[in-house]
């Protein structure tokens, strides 16, 4: 096992000395994909990084190229092949695909309509049982990370399960007050532009919520 890992780890090196621009524009393509990742809120897609390289690897050594030229073009194909195949093979992957909500069995009670429909637009995408599952949370690896999301959230606190965990929704105001809630990867890319409150709206929410029993010490 040793002596294969050395191997591969050999032939890697000297194929990466051998083209430079090219190992430069791949680990930037690599870096790239792993700063998107923490960037969305879910590093954990990085992950993907490995069979990509992995099924690269068997191909190229498949196809044993030469070196030169002939050698960049089956290195950028196989790469190009692997990352077309691992992404198909993960849409067979279950997870993120149900897009169920459960009963609501009990909310706080809330100090006006207002101070709900506030919450509804900033929070109960991730933290209730009335989740609006967007298009793109079809496809992975992005229907995982939406699929993660909500499931912390909702471990967090399920505001419509507030009866059965009403003791973790007493960080609600001071989460939102620090700017914590709604998180900034949920309003990137102008997603969930609802949940980007106005000044305004903010202190009308933080208002409501100061007289929202359950949801401050």
């Amino acid at each position: 096992m040793k002596s294969r890992l050395s191997l591969f780890i050999t032939d890697l090196l000297a194929m990466a000395k051998r083209h430079i621009p090219l190992t430069s524009v791949l680990v930037f393509l690599c870096l790239f994909f792993m700063g998107f990742s923490y960037y969305i809120g879910f590093v954990q897609m990085s992950v993907l990084l490995a069979p990509v390289a992995l099924i690269a690897w068997w191909i190229i050594k498949k196809r044993d190229p030469k070196t030169g030229q002939a050698e960049v073009l089956t290195v950028v194909s196989s790469i190009a092949i692997a990352v077309v195949a691992v992404f198909a093979l993960i849409q067979a992957v279950p997870y993120g695909r149900s897009h169920t909500n459960g009963p609501v069995t009990g909310e706080p009670q809330w100090s006006s309509p207002q101070t709900r429909a506030l919450m509804v637009r900033a929070c109960f995408g991730c933290h209730s049982n009335e989740v609006k599952y967007p298009s793109y949370a079809n496809v992975a690896p992005i229907s995982w990370a939406v699929q993660n999301h909500i499931d912390e959230g909702r471990s967090a606190i399920n505001y419509s399960e507030f009866d059965a965990n009403s003791r973790r929704g007493r960080n609600t105001l001071r989460v939102i007050q620090n700017g914590f809630m709604p998180p900034s990867y949920y309003t990137r890319f102008g997603r969930h532009p609802e949940a980007k409150l106005t000044a305004d709206e903010m202190k009308t929410l933080i208002a409501g919520l100061q007289t929202t029993p359950g949801l401050h010490r």
